[in-house]
């Protein structure tokens, strides 16, 4: 008879070990390593198995070491006796091939049961030219259908159905929303006292979301990995370290740190803070949680396959913070930590203004659940959310949600009707947080991506467009007790960080940035030369542990130049 032969997957199984523990193994022990097909696949013999049963026991049970499990089966396969080589072959072959058939059969029901699962809620194409697909594509399809919500997929496509028929036109009575402008907070003492007392009661805490890829910049990992200050190079996370550190320093407590982070960064995330020693803030401090997925769909709600062969799927929006904050249990650490409310930025804004006593002072003095910072739209099509009345409530509509009458429209007076818009900035309450569990309302977004399509020959990869699903957490405004649009300045507080070239780019930001620290420095009465443009002449960078804020500054003049006459960096 043929000799019989399994797989890693199932050796993993019939041992209940996992496959990267097996390699391990294999790798440190070159007799345990089985004999490759042509396609280097490992294939495993019975005997192969009985020998790593053998190794199992003695790491595991007899808590040899590898290296000890090692010299003691070289030692049993050396002797000579009999009843030694009976008890090395725990396992008689047929009961080994009883358990991968049992495990076949479990996968085939399994199969069965969501073909038909899947064929009730009308997507049974996901399964065409299921036998000539690849192995490692079936398995992904089956383990991304396992965790498939099967409500939630009815949800989108209904949600789909709907936003199709709006047909682009803002289904809701838009007004323009009331907010404290500049010119009413800059002055509040009060209001500066009460947030700095609070901040100081150690009673909040950051909260970061960083989902996003550098691919847009033209870089390979997290954009919170990118290098951008105009100086140093400092990525966008040491910045918001240091932001961190000197307020700990500056209000003697030591303040939480959150970073949602996606599905496919969270690894790479938590890899460079442990290499970056944290950036000498306690690791305790800082939780790294993951945001939700959701399945795209293409635009007649059908499932869409990846190229791996599983389910094509995306990131739920920053929206998805909050599912998130208490599907990992971050709501319950903060709620024992005496956290009540949460500075919330987006990785891309490198000058944010975090703790802000000021913006906070305000927040708790309305008694607010959810306050968020505006400025003046610098243009119609600017691509931040406007704020206003949605249905008589306050509430931010997306740039992409806005249609062009009244994305355009104008006051009496010829300013924009709509001038004011969210930069994602936004102070939240942790208590209502822990009320607001359910789901945020979806939105849609069309984009070409690259998608398998099956056949009889195997499967190619082709281009489509598809519909991806998110949330956005300024959704969560109108539900909110009392909530705060409160006005601050583009130039101290907002320059993103989104392309590599044109608006929000690598270069505006880095010019932000400059322009920033500069007119810190003029206030704080340095000379800083200016092009014919009137832009800083040389690059300048103020370290957060320099000077947290425009007063901390003035407060350390005597270390301060006189003019700046080269590149400068305060650190």
């Amino acid at each position: 008879t043929a000799m019989k032969y399994f797989s890693i997957g199932e050796v993993s199984e019939i041992l209940k070990v996992k496959t990267h523990i097996l390699r391990y193994w294999e790798k440190e022990v070159p007799f345990l390593i089985p004999k490759k097909s042509i396609s280097g696949r490992r294939l495993y013999t019975n005997r192969d198995i009985q020998t790593l049963f053998r190794f199992k026991y003695l790491v595991q049970k007899k808590r040899y070491t590898v290296k000890g499990a090692r010299e003691k089966i070289w030692e049993d396969l050396n002797k000579k006796d009999d009843t030694v080589s009976a008890s090395f072959l725990e396992l008689r072959t047929e009961l080994i091939e009883i358990l991968a058939k049992l495990r076949r059969n479990k996968n085939r029901d399994m199969e069965i049961e969501l073909f038909a699962k899947i064929k009730t809620a009308g997507q049974g194409h996901i399964f065409d030219f299921w036998e000539v697909r690849s192995e490692s594509q079936q398995k992904k399809l089956i383990e991304d259908l396992k965790k498939l919500d099967f409500s939630l997929l009815n949800t989108l496509k209904n949600e789909l159905k709907e936003k199709l028929k709006v047909n682009g036109k803002l289904n809701a009575v838009f007004e323009p929303a009331p907010y404290i402008p500049l010119s009413m907070s800059r002055g509040d003492r009060n209001a500066l006292k009460i947030g700095r007392d609070f901040i100081a009661s150690g009673k909040t805490a950051f909260l970061t979301v960083a989902g996003g890829q550098g691919s847009r910049l033209g870089f390979e990992g997290p954009k919170g990995l990118f290098p951008i200050s105009p100086v140093r190079k400092a990525s966008l996370f040491q910045l918001f370290a240091e932001k961190l550190l000197a307020a700990n320093k500056l209000y003697s407590v030591s303040i939480p740190w959150l970073i949602m982070t996606s599905e496919a960064n969270y690894y790479e995330t938590v890899e460079y803070f442990k290499k970056m020693n944290f950036f000498g803030l306690k690791s305790a401090d800082i939780v790294f949680f993951r945001q939700g997925m959701l399945p795209s769909l293409s635009p007649e709600g059908r499932l869409v396959l990846a190229a791996d062969g599983g389910l094509f799927q995306n990131p739920n929006g920053h929206g998805g913070v909050v599912k998130a904050l208490h599907d990992s249990g971050t709501l319950d650490f903060l709620l024992e930590k005496g956290i009540e409310e949460l500075f919330y930025f987006q990785v891309d804004n490198p000058i944010v203004y975090v703790p802000d006593p000021l913006f906070l002072g305000f927040h708790l003095r309305n008694n607010s659940e959810m306050s968020s910072k505006v400025i003046k739209k610098a243009y119609p099509e600017e691509k931040i959310g406007s704020i206003g009345l949605i249905n008589g409530k306050p509430g931010v509509i997306e740039y992409s949600d806005l249609d062009k009458d009244t994305m355009y429209s104008k006051a009496k007076d010829g300013r924009l009707y709509f001038e004011q818009g969210s930069i994602a900035v936004h102070i939240l309450n942790v208590g209502f947080l822990k009320r607001i569990r359910t789901e945020l309302p979806y939105h849609i977004a069309r984009k070409k991506v690259k998608t398998l399509k099956p056949n009889a020959q195997g499967a190619d990869l082709v281009e489509e467009e598809v519909i991806k699903f998110e949330m956005f957490i300024f959704d969560a405004i109108p539900v909110a007790r009392n909530p705060v649009f409160f006005e601050t300045d583009r130039k101290e507080e907002f320059s993103p960080l989104k392309n590599r070239t044109g608006y929000d780019s690598i270069e505006t930001c880095i010019a932000g940035q400059v322009e920033k620290y500069s007119n810190w420095l003029k206030d704080a009465g340095v000379i800083v030369p200016v092009n014919k443009a009137g832009m800083p002449l040389y690059p300048v960078e103020i370290s957060p542990l320099f000077a947290a804020n425009r007063e901390v500054l003035k407060m350390r003049k005597e270390e301060l130049p006189e003019k700046i006459e080269k590149e400068t960096l305060l650190l």
